[in-house]
């Protein structure tokens, strides 16, 4: 058994509607059962690496936000002792 038999792909009418024909070229795939399999495959790695791509800039925006959050915090937190001293 393969490895791939273990990897849920996209359905076969989602694969045909959603993917570019450079990667399904249905004229090959729809009657040869490997070739389609390869390009399923190669759909599911491009997939993969754009939403890995997301990840990343999802990750790296939320680290900067968490920053901006921090500085935020210090600058309340050194709010309180400059009232106190204008109230006195």
């Amino acid at each position: 058994r393969s490895k791939h038999e273990e990897i849920e792909l996209v359905s076969l009418e989602e694969f045909y509607k959603e993917a570019p024909p450079e990667i399904s070229r249905p004229a090959i795939t729809v009657s040869e059962p490997h070739q389609q399999t390869l390009a399923r495959l190669d759909w599911e790695l491009e997939q993969r690496k754009r939403l890995a791509e997301k990840y990343k800039e999802c990750l790296t925006s939320k680290e900067k936000i968490l920053k901006e959050i921090e500085v935020k915090k210090e600058y309340l937190s050194s709010l309180q002792p400059r009232l106190n001293s204008i109230m006195q």
